[in-house]
This record gives C-alpha cells, structure tokens and sequence, in this order.
C-alpha cells in the first residue's frame, strides 16, 4: 500500500512539513524536502509499507490533520 500527500492550496509549507515530522517521523529537511516535491510536482510518495494497519492509521492522522492524501494498493 502506498500513501501519497497531494497538494493543495489550503496547507502552508510549515503546516505540511511538521505533520510529517510528526506522524511519518522524517527528520525536518526531509521533510521540508517533501514538501517541495509535493508542492512542485503535485504529489509525494511518503510510505510504502505492506503493513495495511500502519498505513491508513498514519493516512487517518495526517486527515485529522487537513492534508489531502491519497492512497494506492
């Protein structure tokens, strides 16, 4: 399964680079590196895991958050 963060134009760079700090545990250039590629391409592949669980409990945290994501199989 795969957990992509999409962009938007609600989120600020600090808001999307902290959540992932938070709930993918990337250290802060990874993620404000992350956040540059969601920003400039329009979308990140940020887990891949076939762990189904871990997945979709991160996708629902970074939800709560207001991130917009998406998830493939």
């Amino acid at each position: 399964m795969k957990l992509y963060i999409l962009n938007d134009n609600v989120n600020t760079f600090e808001h999307v680079t902290y959540c992932i700090q938070k709930y993918l545990n990337y250290p802060h250039m990874q993620g404000v590196s992350i956040t540059h590629i969601v920003n400039d391409t329009g979308k990140c592949l940020v887990k891949e895991s076939d762990d189904d669980v871990i997945v979709q409990e991160i996708y629902e945290s970074l939800v709560k958050e207001g991130l917009n994501l998406k998830i493939e199989n």
